[in-house]
Order: C-alpha cells, then sequence, then structure tokens
C-alpha cells in the first residue's frame, strides 16, 4: 500500500476523498429537474418494495436488518416484513456506553413486524481502532457499525440498512436550515460551497491549514473546486446541497465504507434507497415533498408511508452514534498520548502533520471542551493507527489499545 498525500489532506479535510472512482455514477444538476411528484407516497413505496423484492427474490434465507428507532431502518424492516409474511427478520440494534439508546423503541418495532430483536453492546472506538481501520484500509474511523454486520452474520448472509436515505429524500434538516440561513439571494458558488462547508464543521477546523506537516500541501482553493459543480448552477439551494450531499459523502463516504463492511464479514449488503430506480426518482421529486422549510421536517414523503404503515420511529436524527466525549475521557485520551506524543510517532517523523498543532488542539480539547478539535484529533490518531497497520506494518488489526 502507497502513502497518498491528497488522500489524506482530504480525508482530514472533508472526511472522504473525491478523487476516487467511486462505486455509482455521480449525478448531475439535470437530475434534479422536479419532474415527479408522489401525493400519496404510492409511487415511492412500490419502487421501495421492488428494489428489496429484486434483491431478495431468489432465497428464503433469513433477512437481518440493521435497527436503530429512525425512519429509514424502521421503514427497510415495515417493507420487508409487508412483502415476505412468513419469513424470518432479524432487527439489530447497536448501543454505546453512555450514548442515546434506541434499543427499547427499536426492540417494539421489532415485535411489531414480528422480528426477532438483537441489542449489542458497541465498544470503544479508541481501543479497537486498528479493526475499524482495517475494514476500509484507510485513516477513517467511522467503520464502527462493522459490529452490527458482525452480529448480523451470526443469523443470515443479507444485510439490509438504510443507506442513502437522507441524500434521496432530504434528511439532513439540522443543516438545511443553517444553510439557508447563511445563503444570500446573490452568493456567489464559492460562498455558497463556504456555506454548505459550514455546516459540516466538525470536518475541519479554523486553522485547518496548520494540521499538515511538511510533505502535506493543503489549500483551501483546492477544496473549494471539488464542490464548485454543485453550486454554480440553476438548482434551488437546497437542491445544490442535496446535489453535494449525493456526490460527496454518499458517494465516497457511506456506500464504499458499507460494502467495504459487507465485503469483510461476506454479507449481501442491500439498502433499496440506492437502488437505481429509487435513486432517479427520488432526485427528481419535487422539493417541497422531500422537505418543509417553515417547521424544518424532512423525509416527508418517507414519512407518509411510514404513517399509512401505522410505523412508528424517533421524529430526531440519532443512528448509531458514539458518545465521543465519554470514550475520550475513558479511553481516548491515554491512548492519543501514547501513540502521538510518544517520539516514535510516524506520522510526525514523516511531515504527514504538524506536532505544534497537535499539542496546541490537545490543550483545547482539555481547556476548551471543543467537539471539532476532538474530532480532528480522533482522525490524527486514525491515521497514525492505519500507518503502523498498513504501512510500517508493526501494529497487528486485531490489537487492542489501551
Amino acid at each position: 500500500m502507497k502513502l497518498n498525500s491528497v488522500s489524506i489532506r482530504n480525508i482530514l479535510s472533508i472526511r472522504y476523498n473525491p478523487t476516487e472512482k467511486p462505486q455509482l455514477s455521480p449525478v448531475t444538476s439535470k437530475n434534479f429537474n422536479e419532474t415527479q411528484t408522489d401525493p400519496s407516497g404510492l409511487k415511492t413505496k412500490t419502487l421501495l418494495k421492488n428494489a428489496l423484492k429484486n434483491k431478495l427474490k431468489t432465497s428464503n434465507e433469513p433477512i437481518a436488518v440493521s435497527l436503530s428507532s429512525g425512519i429509514d431502518s424502521t421503514l427497510c424492516l415495515s417493507l420487508l416484513r409487508e412483502i415476505f409474511p412468513d419469513r424470518e427478520l432479524i432487527g439489530i440494534c447497536g448501543v454505546f456506553e453512555n450514548g442515546f439508546d434506541e434499543s427499547k423503541q427499536a426492540s417494539k418495532i421489532a415485535k411489531k413486524f414480528n422480528a426477532k430483536f438483537k441489542t449489542v453492546k458497541m465498544p470503544s472506538i479508541y481501543q479497537t481502532m486498528p479493526k475499524l481501520i482495517s475494514i476500509t484500509k484507510k485513516p477513517k474511523w467511522n467503520t464502527y457499525t462493522h459490529i452490527i454486520a458482525k452480529e448480523a452474520k451470526k443469523y443470515s448472509d443479507i444485510y439490509v440498512a438504510g443507506d442513502g436515505a437522507d441524500e434521496l429524500f432530504g434528511g439532513y434538516t439540522f443543516r438545511y436550515s443553517k444553510f439557508l440561513d447563511l445563503c444570500k439571494p446573490k452568493s456567489s458558488w464559492k460562498t455558497k460551497v463556504k456555506n454548505y462547508l459550514e455546516c459540516h464543521n466538525r470536518d475541519w477546523v479554523t486553522d485547518q491549514k496548520l494540521i499538515f506537516g511538511k510533505n502535506i500541501s493543503f489549500e483551501w482553493n483546492d477544496v473549494f473546486n471539488y464542490f464548485k459543480p454543485y453550486f454554480s448552477n440553476n438548482l434551488h439551494p437546497l437542491q445544490q446541497v442535496m446535489l453535494a450531499d449525493f456526490n460527496g459523502k454518499l458517494l465516497y463516504d457511506f456506500i464504499p465504507t458499507s460494502k467495504s463492511i459487507c465485503n469483510y464479514y461476506h454479507l449481501n449488503g442491500i439498502s433499496p434507497f440506492v437502488n437505481n430506480s429509487v435513486i432517479k426518482f427520488g432526485l427528481s421529486l419535487n422539493l417541497n415533498e422531500k422537505y418543509d422549510e417553515k417547521i424544518q421536517k424532512g423525509k416527508l414523503i418517507l414519512r407518509k408511508i411510514a404513517s399509512q404503515m401505522n410505523t412508528k420511529h424517533i421524529d430526531e436524527k440519532r443512528g448509531f452514534s458514539p458518545e465521543l466525549w465519554f470514550d475520550w475521557k475513558q479511553n481516548g485520551k491515554k491512548i492519543f498520548e501514547k501513540y502521538i506524543f510518544d517520539k516514535d510517532c510516524k506520522i510526525i517523523q514523516k511531515g504527514l502533520i504538524n506536532s505544534k498543532w497537535i499539542s496546541k488542539s490537545f490543550e483545547t480539547i482539555e481547556n476548551d471542551g471543543s467537539v471539532r478539535y476532538l474530532t480532528r484529533l480522533t482522525s490524527i490518531l486514525a491515521l497514525e493507527v492505519w500507518y503502523r497497520t498498513f504501512i510500517s506494518k508493526e501494529m497487528n488489526v486485531d490489537e487492542k489499545l489501551k
């Protein structure tokens, strides 16, 4: 494996590397032509059911479902039960220590749709970082859902999740309102890109340029240019955001990460939302059937389908997310100090990361409790673990850090 400085720069700035070849074809502004409408939700529901049927029609084995208590996974389970009244379904929910526990609501959802239910305890992302890194072979730590997939493998070779629903049907409501507040009627494409990145400000920090050592070049304009095609068109500002979301984190982060996890455990990973017909329809769906700006509600068409199916879910967006501060205090801080403040720290030795910035940022976390700097330092630890695992090859992927 070779060291790619552009990939490292991008992963530490926007969380993915858009110079790679995506597994799905990128879309353009032409895909958002708003030619579709679905006031009853029937078209969308039919397309989602067909997407599941086409992937599952040749087998009768059990189906494992990644089941939080949110609308995406809940809808997947309810549609599966409607398609397969007698098939064995297993809902699997992950719970992080001291994190938001969705398992109580998820268990009720599983019971309603006559599915078995399993809860798995999610381990520390810091202690298990070599395993997380080994899934994608990249310096990324957002592969903790592999624990859900690992549990799923005990019951089935089929694993269903809700990837893509947010990007297609307007699920990032917590960012939409902020973006609209920042935008002005005649904002330039570059201003819109800056506003968009401000809505993802846990992926970078204000002194981003100082993170990198002498062997990684960083200029914000290089990053801005990745997003230029998404904001230099005549789409509605929110459609521009959805275009950037689809062609960004979905294509280059979420889909390849999920695929890597499924490949690792030899699972047939399925999401009805990334079916070609669903994508084509969802992108061209009228904007007001995705997001209501007044009440700041998204995924309106999915909510309609869920309501018709009498499917109850939590309203706010959660998903399986670690309680990062708790994990940092319990495990991460001492692990970070051990590997990054060590005289043999590889990423500092090789001029990839600036040691002065690390020391200053560590103090920022200690004194100010900045979650932005915490996520950056977590990503830098991931880079060091990646280097030791795949470049210097001195760390075992199953090693537990402490």
